[in-house]
């Protein structure tokens, strides 16, 4: 699955587009995306953007990546 596809997959779910939108683009392959955003969710404090980050890691177990 391309990057453009898993943004797209998850913008419907998601508060704040950009940022996961970014964090997508910015990883190197699903492996590093995976790393960073269990790192996030375990440090994130504002709520809102601690929900995108799991609603993203749930879409990529979702689809097996």
């Amino acid at each position: 699955m391309e990057n453009r596809e898993l943004v797209m997959e998850t913008a419907p779910y998601v508060q704040n587009m950009e940022y996961i939108r970014e964090l997508i683009e910015e990883s190197e392959n699903i492996e590093e995306l995976k790393i960073k955003l269990t790192e996030l969710i375990n440090n994130e404090q504002n709520v809102a953007k601690k929900t995108d980050l799991k609603i993203l890691m749930e879409k990529i177990e979702e689809f097996g990546l």
